[in-house]
Parts: C-alpha cells; structure tokens; sequence
C-alpha cells in the first residue's frame, strides 16, 4: 500500500463526512471552504502522528492515545480556528466537537465495513 494512500484515504472520508454534515447543520460555501481547509491541516497531521504511535507503540496502544488525546487537541485547534475564521458566529466548539464525533464514528464503521 503506498504511502499517499494512507493519507488520502482518511483525508477523503473525513472530508465527506465533516463536510456532508457542515451541509445539513447549515454551512455554506465560504463556512464549508474553511471546513476543508482546517481538515486540510489537521487531518494530515492527526493521521502522521497516529501512523508513528501505531509503529513505534503498537497499534492498539497508538489507537488509544490517538482518541483519548490527539483526538480532543484536533477538536480544540478546529474550534480555534472556527472562531477566528468562521464568517457567521456559531458555537465553534460544538460545531467542532460534532463534525469530529460524526468523523470518527463513521471512520470507526468504515474500518469495521471494510
């Protein structure tokens, strides 16, 4: 398996999924835009660092620390630029907090389906 693939999977399946739900909570296209954008940005990274504890680590130990760490900084560094960048005020950590339960629940089914 190459190297990309391991990024683009989750990017994509992150990006449909953060993005479907930003749609039906409200977000349009400037608010959707910045939603990829951030993902842009922290997916790649949560996925990198996620990829090295699972190496070095272990897979099981690297999954623990990805959700029950890595998982809230990336819900609390979207919720800061939400509220910087956001054009329409929102309850930014709440917004953020949903677009990434939705994203890992639907990659933890996605890994389960597949």
């Amino acid at each position: 398996m190459s190297d990309l693939y391991l990024f683009l999977k989750p990017l994509f399946l992150t990006l449909t999924l953060e993005c479907g739900l930003a749609y039906v909570l409200g977000l349009r296209k400037k608010e959707l835009l910045l939603t990829v954008l951030i993902n842009l940005i922290t997916n790649p990274i949560l996925v990198y660092i996620s990829l090295l504890l699972m190496y070095h680590i272990g897979i099981e130990k690297g999954q623990i620390i990805t959700y029950l760490l890595l998982e809230p900084l990336v819900v609390f560094s979207e919720y800061l630029l939400y509220r910087k960048y956001l054009p329409v005020k929102r309850n930014c950590l709440i917004l953020s907090l949903m677009l990434n339960l939705f994203s890992v629940i639907g990659g933890l089914l996605w890994q389960r389906m597949f």
